[in-house]
């Protein structure tokens, strides 16, 4: 480190998980750092076994743990840490936890505790954005829907009447999409505020709200700023993170592109100016929207957002473009380093994309999808770069967000960077119920965004044609798909967790081929099957590996091979991975096809099921059951009350987020099988219908 470096780290404590405990581990290993990170798990996760030097064990892993700043400052302490890194999210923007670390006598690494407090609430940031003189779109601060009802009411109300429709009111702690409600009309208002309010006040422990006139096409344009105790700021470049999904973005790149340099450069000028204006000092981001119908020759309308205070989730494509590592400027920051003045000049080189993974299923509402991950495998290629807090056969939990890994791909130009992530994407195999991969490689590959950018409303407006491209592609791949599973099914029915020779092995009836095997101690076993279903061929060696137990009946094996996907001639042959689940007498076979899973079970009675998506049933004619695990937190219904199809039933969070669960049919309601308050798991009725 250099000569004006007032301290050195020598023990960091992460005060996070997943991914961006990895991503902050490998970098204060580079820098000769130790780390310690939590775990509730009997052996080391996989992803963080090679960079943390330590682990530190705890009974029961849960959200309420990374919000307790007591905790986090005791386990730093207790593992003789000197330092605390809160990464993103939970306490990472608490300007109370980063003074209690500091007065701790732990180095805190992020800004100063004045800082966080000056930006924390998006009421008083729009105060000083606008002393800053940037600027901001017309709006209203602090409303309180908890403690001065009456009063936030009638302002909600009468800001609605002058300011007319639509509005976005967002929670005034936090971000993330959380708390956050489009109203269009004044009879949605009161209500949507309130659901505001009770999200914001579940995810951050603040229910104080911000009202804004809504932009109908905006683009959500963010600045990267770096700065030093000595009052430096620099502006490292900016990013487009205008494809989201319920407010919460899935695809980030940067630069920002279709921005013509003048509004750049102001921009980046208003970002320094408000950073500077809090004494900012660390890694940080202003986040400003702009307004889409303007062209990109003429002036280009932009209004502050917010401003994060650490780290975003999205930071590898800022970091890929200049060649910085952010998060070892964080570490040198906070140990009293200065920047070089030739920060001032960066510029961006090349472009990069990053594609958030989610375990979520895309076709309820992107309602979460958590449960057992019988393979994740990512591929690795020149300009790939994978952040992942998922081992290779893992379990998503209902405990935190459902992001189970970042794809980041960059190249010399944005057509060459979206190329190389939908070729990642088609290679990757996330083996679970529901996730947002096919979403992710027709945004990349096959929509609109690949010539320009899109407004934050591009997902939404456009789902209907992805599902029409997916329908289309299933039907394609399903015929080969077919094949490939019976393959899959036909060999798996073979292995079994104990080698020894095995003769005799019958196909099954849609199965014409022949199958050896050799197995090699008790973990691996190599079928080949030369195959043929109707057209399409199946020509592989299905190489299966016992990977993992999950518990005493579960295990799972992986595999790689091959199918022909079309007929004839025109025919060509795809790889593709495979993962076998098996429990106790029964399967679970997954496969991947580029880049689109189809799943089959396998119970003792039969080797043979039609192909499915593994999609959980919300409802049926007697029952309304949940569609995610979680709690229940609202009952908008009664016993004996007449419902129409689509009429509000219960509100259930999950995942840190809100989810309103509506009636499929009209009907009476007979009982209600669950109270507010109550834990659910997905399927479980909790509205029964009288008959």
């Amino acid at each position: 480190m250099s000569p004006n470096q007032k301290s050195k780290i020598k023990r960091l404590f992460i005060a996070n998980r997943g991914e961006i405990a990895r991503r902050i581990a490998l970098t204060a290993q580079r820098m000769g750092i130790e780390t310690v990170a939590i775990t509730d798990r009997v052996t080391p996760p996989a992803f963080l076994a090679d960079v943390v030097t330590r682990l530190h064990r705890v009974p029961d892993e849960t959200t309420a743990l990374y919000l307790d700043a007591g905790a986090m400052i005791r386990i730093a302490k207790e593992c003789d840490c000197d330092a605390v890194h809160p990464g993103f999210g939970f306490l990472s923007e608490n300007a109370e936890f980063a003074d209690a670390v500091i007065r701790a006598g732990l180095t805190w690494v992020g800004p100063s505790p004045q800082s966080i407090g000056a930006m924390a609430s998006k009421a008083a940031a729009r105060t000083l954005a606008l002393k800053a003189k940037v600027p901001c779109i017309e709006g209203l601060d602090g409303i309180d829907l908890e403690n001065d009802s009456s009063k936030a009411k009638d302002a909600l109300r009468s800001f609605a009447r002058t300011t007319g429709f639509p509005l976005l009111i967002k929670a005034a702690f936090g971000g993330g999409g959380k708390g956050m409600r489009i109203v269009r009309s004044e009879a949605e208002l009161l209500e949507q505020a309130q659901r505001a309010a009770s999200e914001a006040k579940n995810s951050f422990g603040n229910g104080l709200l911000v009202v804004e006139r809504y932009l109908e096409s905006p683009r959500h344009v963010e600045v990267q700023i770096l700065a030093d105790k000595s009052g430096q700021v620099f502006a490292i470049g900016d990013r487009d993170c205008s494809l989201q999904r319920r407010h919460q973005k899935i695809i980030e790149e940067a630069p920002a592109p279709n921005l013509n340099e003048d509004t750049r450069k102001a921009m980046q000028s208003a970002a320094i100016n408000l950073a500077a204006a809090v004494r900012y000092d660390s890694a940080g981001t202003v986040e400003f929207l702009v307004d889409g119908n303007a062209p990109e020759t003429g002036p280009q309308p932009f209004y502050f957002l917010e401003m994060n205070t650490r780290l975003q989730v999205e930071h590898p494509v800022s970091e890929e473009v200049f060649g910085l590592d952010l998060v070892e400027w964080q570490l040198r920051i906070a140990c009293g380093e200065f920047m070089p003045a030739g920060f001032a000049k960066l510029q961006p080189r090349g472009h990069s994309v990053e594609a958030r993974i989610y375990a979520e299923d895309v076709h309820k509402n992107f309602f979460p999808a958590p449960g057992p991950v019988s393979a994740f495998i990512t591929p690795n290629s020149p300009g790939i770069r994978w952040e992942t807090g998922l081992d290779t056969v893992d379990e998503v939990t209902t405990r935190f967000d459902p992001m189970v890994s970042k794809l980041v791909a960059t190249a010399h130009s944005r057509e060459a960077a979206l190329a190389r992530l939908a070729q990642a994407l088609r290679s990757m195999f996330l083996a679970n119920d529901a996730n947002n991969v096919a979403l992710l490689t027709w945004l990349a590959d096959v929509s609109e965004f690949r010539s320009h950018a899109v407004s934050t409303h591009f997902i939404a407006d456009t789902m209907p044609r992805f599902m029409d491209w997916e329908n289309s592609v299933r039907t394609r791949l399903q015929p080969a798909a077919t094949a490939a599973l019976d393959a899959v099914a036909w060999s798996a029915s073979a292995a079994t967790d104990v080698a020894r020779p095995t003769t005799g092995i019958a196909p099954t009836e849609s199965l014409a081929g022949q199958l050896t095997r050799l197995a090699f101690g008790s973990s691996i076993t190599v079928s080949t099957v030369s195959t043929v279903r109707g057209a399409h061929a199946v020509t592989a060696s299905l190489h299966h590996e016992k990977i993992a137990a999950q518990d005493a009946t579960t295990t799972t094996r992986l595999g790689m091979g091959s199918v022909r996907v079309g007929e004839g001639a025109s025919g060509r042959f795809v790889p593709f991975h495979f993962a076998v689940r098996k429990t106790g007498a029964d399967r679970s076979l997954f496969i991947n096809l580029d880049g689109h899973n189809f799943k089959r079970e396998i119970s003792k009675a039969s080797l043979s099921a039609s192909a499915s998506r593994g999609a959980t049933a919300t409802g049926s004619s007697r029952h309304i059951s949940a569609p995610v695990p979680g709690k229940i937190v609202a009952i908008k219904v009664t016993p004996g009350a007449e419902v129409d199809e689509g009429t509000p039933v219960l509100v259930i969070e999950s995942m840190k987020m809100e989810f309103e669960v509506k009636s499929q049919r009209q009907g009476r309601v007979e009982s209600i099988d669950v109270a507010v308050g109550e834990q659910v798991s997905a399927g479980q009725t909790v509205v029964r219908w009288s008959e």
